[in-house]
């Protein structure tokens, strides 16, 4: 059986558009809970008496993804405190699940996984560096409503 070049141009391309129309419609799956909004964010670390305590603010659109920003707090279990910008980005999974990376600094991500119920958003964390987990903990936020 003799394949023509071009014969095998058509094929690659046919798949391509086959896998990318895939995935763009995973990425548009409408999303069965909405998280956009401010929320009232803390979160303590497992073994040591740090906590942050701040803003989350998140902006979704109909579908799964969402993306804003922490603006918090961060106490060391030493009294000092730290002001924490952060970039957040992330997904709802079902109608409770969620999952969103918050980072402040290039080389280290904390990954949230939680459940949203209403105005309430809680869960676990983890924070992952370039050396791998170097913290964990638990968070929990309350959606402020506009008065």
């Amino acid at each position: 059986m003799t394949v023509s070049f071009h014969s095998l141009a058509i094929a690659a391309a046919a798949a391509m558009i086959s896998v990318v129309g895939c995935s763009s419609a995973t990425d548009a799956t409408m999303a069965q809970v909405s998280v956009a909004g401010t929320w009232s964010y803390v979160s303590n670390e497992s073994g040591r008496a740090t906590s942050s305590v701040g803003t989350l603010t998140l902006t979704q659109d109909s579908t799964v993804r969402f993306s804003g920003t922490l603006d918090a707090n961060e106490t060391d279990d030493h009294g000092l405190i730290r002001r924490v910008l952060a970039v957040v980005s992330g997904r709802t999974i079902d109608a409770t699940l969620v999952d969103f990376d918050v980072v402040a600094d290039p080389t280290i991500t904390r990954r949230h996984t939680g459940s949203a119920r209403g105005d309430s958003l809680t869960g676990n964390w983890i924070e992952v560096s370039n050396s791998g987990i170097a913290a964990s903990g638990t968070f929990r936020a309350h959606r402020v409503r506009a008065q």
